[in-house]
C-alpha cells in the first residue's frame, strides 16, 4: 500500500523536474536564436564601422589574430577589386553577397554580412561552428543554475508535504493509543477541510459503537436479572423434591420444578432470539415472501401453547400478500406476536390472525381479547422484560422488544390499540414492495 506521502512526493517531484527541464529546454532554444541574432547584429555594426574606411583598406590595422573567435574581413572597391583581407591564410571569399548570408567555405559553414559603400563594399564573415559554441555556451550560464535549483525545490516540497500531513499523522498518533474501551469522538482541531468529512463519519461510528456497547451492557444486567428469578426457582425445586416425604409431595416438586425449567428455557429462547433480531445477518437478503405463508407457519408453533390454554387460533388472510422480508425473522415476528396474545387471553376465547394488502403495502394484524394495554403503558411494552403488575406468569417481557426489533429491520411500523370488544389490537405495516 503506497502511502499519501510518497505518492505526493512523486507527483510533485516528477511534475517539478518535467517543468523545469522544459523551461530549461525553451531557454535554452531561445537563447540560442536571441544570441544568433545578436551575432548578426555584430556582423553589421561591425561593417558600418568600416564605411568610411573603405579607401583606407590597406592600413586598416586589427588585433593579432584569435584563432576560431576571429572575423574574416574582405573590402572590393567600386571596381570589383580585392583591396583588403584580414586574416591571410583563412578561407577567402570569392563573391560578395550583400546582406546576410550563409556560405560553404572548404566544407565549413559560414556567415556573412555584405555592406554596398560609395567607394565599394565590405564583406565580413564568421565561422557558424564559433557562433554555435559561443551561443551554446551562453545557453549553458543561463541554464545551470535552473538545473542547480531542483534539488533545493525537491528539499522544499518534501518539508511541505511533511508540514501539510503532518495533522494526519498525529490523528494516527491519537487514535492508535487508544484503548479498545475508549469510544469518545475523535478531535476535529487544527484537522484539514479535506479530512474533516472521515473524522466526522468516524465520530459517528464512534457514537454508534458506544450506543451499542451500552444496550449490550444493559442487555447482559438485564438478562442476568432475568435469569436469577427461574434458576432461584429450580434450585428451590430441587430442595423442596430432596426433602418430600411421600410420593404426592414429590409429584407436587417435580411438576413444579419442570415448570421452572420451562420457564427458564423460555427465557434464554427468547434472549438468543432478540440478540438476533437486534444484531441480524447483514449478509441475509431481503425477499419477496407470501406473508399468509409466514403466517400459517408461525401459528402452527403456538397451536400446542394454544391447546393447552383452551384458545382457538383463525387465520384469516388474503392470498398473494406478499412483503419483503426474512422468512426466518417475520415467522418470529408473527410467532411472539401469536404467542403473546395466547398469553394474555382468557380460556376458551379465540386469537384472530388477519393479513391483508393495502394501499401501502401490506398489514398483519393479531387481535386477542385479554386485557389488553393501557395507552399510557404501550410504548413501554416495547421495552425489554417489561411486565406489567397484573401480567399472567410465564411472560419473558421480550415478546414485543423482538417484534420491534424485527420490524425496524424490515422498516415496518407497530401500533397497538384497543379490540371494540376489550382486548389488544396490534398491528404491523410493511412498506409496498416497488
Amino acid at each position: 500500500m503506497r502511502s499519501i506521502r510518497t505518492r505526493l512526493m512523486v507527483a510533485l517531484l516528477t511534475l517539478a523536474a518535467s517543468a523545469s527541464l522544459l523551461a530549461g529546454l525553451l531557454t535554452y532554444r531561445r537563447v540560442l536564436a536571441e544570441t544568433s541574432t545578436l551575432f548578426d547584429y555584430q556582423l553589421r555594426q561591425m561593417a558600418l564601422s568600416l564605411r568610411s574606411q573603405v579607401s583606407l583598406a590597406p592600413r586598416i590595422e586589427l588585433p593579432p589574430d584569435q584563432g576560431d573567435t576571429d572575423f574574416v574581413i574582405q573590402i572590393w572597391d567600386r571596381f570589383g577589386a580585392r583591396v583588403y583581407l584580414s586574416r591571410p591564410g583563412l578561407p577567402i571569399i570569392d563573391r560578395t553577397a550583400l546582406g546576410y548570408a550563409d556560405l560553404m567555405l572548404q566544407g565549413h559553414a559560414w556567415r556573412a554580412y555584405g555592406l554596398q559603400t560609395v567607394d565599394g563594399v565590405i564583406q565580413i564573415a564568421q565561422p557558424e561552428r564559433v557562433r554555435e559554441a559561443l551561443a551554446r555556451a551562453a545557453a549553458l550560464r543561463v541554464i545551470v543554475p535552473l538545473l542547480l535549483f531542483l534539488p533545493i525545490l525537491g528539499v522544499a516540497i518534501a518539508t511541505v508535504v511533511r508540514r501539510t500531513l503532518w495533522p494526519l499523522r498525529r490523528l494516527a498518533t491519537e487514535v492508535q493509543q487508544r484503548d479498545a474501551h475508549s469510544l469518545a469522538p475523535v478531535s476535529m482541531a487544527r484537522l484539514p477541510q479535506e479530512v474533516a468529512p472521515l473524522i466526522q463519519e468516524l465520530n459517528r461510528l464512534l457514537a454508534r459503537l458506544e450506543t451499542a456497547f451500552a444496550a449490550q451492557r444493559a442487555f447482559i444486567a438485564d438478562a442476568a436479572h432475568e435469569l436469577r428469578s427461574p434458576l432461584t426457582a429450580v434450585s428451590l425445586q430441587l430442595q423442596l423434591l430432596e426433602r418430600a416425604l411421600d410420593a404426592e409431595a414429590q409429584h407436587d416438586a417435580l411438576t413444579s420444578l419442570g415448570t421452572a425449567v420451562n420457564r427458564s428455557i423460555h427465557l434464554v429462547e427468547q434472549l438468543l432470539t432478540l440478540a438476533r433480531s437486534e444484531q441480524p445477518d447483514l449478509s441475509a437478503a431481503l425477499a419477496p415472501m407470501a406473508l399468509d405463508q409466514v403466517a400459517a407457519e408461525a401459528i402452527s408453533d403456538t397451536h400446542a401453547l394454544a391447546l393447552t390454554r383452551h384458545i382457538e387460533l383463525h387465520l384469516d388472510a388474503e392470498p398473494g400478500t406478499l412483503v419483503r422480508g426474512d422468512q426466518a425473522a417475520l415467522r418470529t415476528l408473527v410467532r411472539n406476536l401469536v404467542d403473546n396474545a395466547v398469553r394474555q387471553a382468557p380460556a376458551g376465547s379465540q386469537v384472530r390472525v388477519r393479513c391483508r394488502g393495502t394501499s401501502a403495502g401490506a398489514r398483519l394484524e393479531v387481535i386477542d381479547g385479554g386485557p389488553g394495554i393501557p395507552p399510557a403503558e404501550r410504548e413501554r411494552a416495547f421495552d425489554r422484560f417489561y411486565r406489567r403488575a397484573n401480567a399472567p406468569e410465564g411472560g419473558s417481557g421480550l415478546g414485543l422488544a423482538i417484534v420491534k426489533a424485527i420490524a425496524e429491520r424490515h422498516a415496518a411500523r407497530v401500533t397497538l390499540e384497543d379490540t371494540p370488544g376489550g382486548g389488544l389490537h396490534a398491528s404491523v405495516s410493511f412498506p409496498s414492495l416497488a
